[in-house]
């Protein structure tokens, strides 16, 4: 593993040091998850595209902290994070996601002299008591409220609500978080946090019987999760109205008012040009996301008797059922 490790970290140095003869401006970005995770992958996509590669060097390191449980290898990854930092010297750090932010920026750059620039921090920013004299970042916000209160013009007597989620840490936080935002709406929650594919289909089975309402955020943790079963699952085990707000998880939904996550990468991008122009952090308030899309999966709405009228339909993107993560 740590042969592996510093070959990573000689390949990252001799790429720094062609780029330098190019006078290209390093900006090396930390993805908390895993490539083809599709949220993180269209942020990538956002930074990608808007930092270009004649004048900036882009570089890459994923925590895979979703799919990666071991905490040795995680402290590794950080430790291997922390060294190619020291040595690439790079103009801006920028990351994603709560777990960069907590294990990787509060505990050793919230005093460094290098700018950073975050996205994906669900919801607020407060808990990691960060930095704003070189600290920005753009927090996501989910359409949740939105959603639950659209559903609602069409199933008003709902008055409770079951959360089906992967275990971990944005998940665990958000249970914290979002409780007040489900009571206020009038919706008492239940919360599955699942380790594995076979707890998620018990959760969702058990949801269906107990609650009126099922939001399915995320699956990108779960182990041993399969979309060729899972969505004929659902498909014969649906009896009630199931949201999210993450386009990839719309085959097992009937309805998503969702992120986009390109819009954080671009918001990324364009800082860290301010920044590597000139403008301080502290310039720079934190921000939030306001894009979102309206999807509706006619399959399953079919399934549970949901019949959409003209206004819905006319707003939403129809028949995604086929998406896959």
């Amino acid at each position: 593993m740590r042969s592996r490790v510093y070959l990573i970290l000689a390949f990252t140095i001799l790429m720094y040091t062609i780029s330098c003869n190019k006078g290209k401006k390093v900006v090396f970005y930390v993805n908390s998850y895993h490539l083809g995770y599709k949220p993180s992958d269209e942020i990538l996509k956002g930074i990608q595209e808007n930092l270009p590669s004649d004048e900036y060097d882009l570089i890459v390191y994923y925590l895979d902290s979703k799919r990666q449980k071991s905490p040795e290898i995680l402290s590794l990854n950080l430790d291997t994070i922390r060294n190619l930092i020291y040595r690439l010297k790079p103009a801006v750090i920028a990351v994603s996601d709560d777990y960069a932010v907590k294990y990787l920026i509060e505990p050793f750059y919230n005093e460094s002299d290098i700018p950073v620039v975050y996205c994906g921090v669900n919801w607020s920013s407060e808990e990691y008591n960060l930095n704003r004299s070189h600290i920005t970042g753009m927090v996501e916000i989910l359409p949740l409220k939105e959603s639950i209160n659209l559903i609602k013009k069409y199933y008003p007597g709902i008055k409770s609500i079951s959360i089906i989620s992967e275990n971990t840490l944005s998940e665990k936080n958000n249970t914290l978080l979002l409780d007040t935002l489900y009571r206020n709406s009038g919706l008492i929650p239940t919360y599955y946090l699942v380790d594995d594919y076979n707890d998620w289909m018990e959760s969702f089975a058990k949801a269906n019987m107990l609650s009126d309402l099922i939001y399915l955020p995320t699956n990108g943790a779960i182990s041993g999760w399969n979309d060729e079963q899972a969505v004929p699952f659902v498909e014969e085990s649906i009896k009630k109205p199931v949201f999210t707000c993450d386009d990839f998880m719309m085959n097992l939904c009937v309805f998503g008012l969702t992120k986009v996550p390109k819009e954080q990468g671009i918001w990324v991008a364009e800082t860290v040009k301010k920044i590597i122009n000139g403008v301080s952090p502290s310039q720079i308030p934190e921000t939030r996301n306001h894009q979102s899309t309206l999807y509706l999966n006619m399959k399953l709405a079919i399934k549970i008797g949901f019949i959409p009228d003209s206004a819905l339909i006319r707003k939403s993107e129809i028949d995604i059922h086929s998406v896959k993560y």
